[in-house]
């Protein structure tokens, strides 16, 4: 009973057991891999799958001996795809490791074409977003009443891709100079796309030392997809801008006391609280004290 078996075990398909839809950081997809022929695996083989600037490595989990193996992808932070799918043809990788069936003949690891007939992209619709939504810009109105927030992508204040977002998702804090905020809450919000006009509730007046920063509370932020955003972002600060009146602090003269005549220059020094920009020919008008021609001015 001497049985020839010479036939290599190829590669049918490759799909998934996870649903259609849309996963983010953390999310498990189960990927499995479906020979002509019951193999058996020894060691871990890999499968590399196309997620942006990052290519996923996933690792064999289960499924020896049979047809069907399972790698299951943990999403990462950063990983997206519009629709999943392995990074090429020869994505599967031994990794040291041997996939053979029965007769002792190694499997044929050769994948369909990326989003042919039987690849992972042809046969199912999961799309992968594990990037965090982020502040991308702010911008400070001239007379400090507003703070405006764009960010990298649709946001809402639930993780289910709906609600909109409130002024208690935010968070302000002030450092320097001599405004305080009143509340870190923002005193107002409005929307215009991915753009957050929050109020800003200021007590005393700037002097234009003050740097303003806002943040995403905890579990308020998310994207379409769930990502939360980060409570601690860049691009998230700004300097107040000055509002401080400047005010004549003292009037003296650098000309020695004594008496002068017809002709005399008397150099008089006005000090400001902080420095100033001149424009034109400003003008001091000077008074004698007392009567007669030696008056003191």
């Amino acid at each position: 009973a001497i049985v020839i078996e010479t036939i290599a075990p190829t590669i049918t398909s490759v799909t998934s057991t996870t649903a259609n839809g849309s996963y983010n950081a953390d999310d498990v997809i189960a990927i499995t891999i479906t020979f002509s022929e019951a193999v058996t695996v020894t060691g871990t083989p890999q499968l590399t799958l196309e997620t942006g600037s990052s290519d996923a490595v996933v690792n064999y989990t289960s499924g020896s001996p049979g047809t069907t193996l399972t790698f299951n992808y943990t999403v990462a932070s950063g990983h997206t795809s519009s629709d999943l799918d392995y990074k090429s043809t020869s994505a599967l990788a031994l990794n040291s490791g041997t996939i053979k069936d029965a007769a002792g003949n190694a499997a044929t690891l050769t994948l369909a074409s990326v989003g042919a007939t039987n690849s992972l992209g042809a046969n199912k619709a999961i799309v992968i977003e594990g990037v965090n939504p982020i502040i991308s810009s702010v911008s400070l109105a001239s007379d400090n009443s507003t703070f405006a927030v764009t960010f990298s992508e649709a946001v809402y204040n639930t993780n289910g891709g709906s609600g909109s977002l409130e002024a208690s998702d935010f968070a302000f804090s002030i450092s320097g100079g001599t405004a305080t905020l009143s509340s870190a809450t923002p005193s107002s919000i409005s929307a215009s796309g991915n753009v957050y006009t929050l109020g800003i509730a200021l007590s005393g007046t700037p002097n234009g030392s003050e740097t303003l920063t806002v943040n995403p509370v905890d579990n308020s932020i998310y994207d379409a997809a769930g990502n939360e955003a980060s409570t601690s972002q860049s691009n998230n600060t700004k300097t107040l801008n000055d509002k401080t009146v400047p005010t004549v602090s003292s009037v003296s003269s650098s000309t020695s006391n004594g008496t002068y005549g017809i002709g005399d220059v008397i150099a008089v020094t006005t000090t400001f609280s902080e420095a100033v920009t001149v424009t034109g020919t400003p003008q001091i008008e000077l008074a004698k004290r007392g009567s007669g021609p030696a008056s003191s001015l």
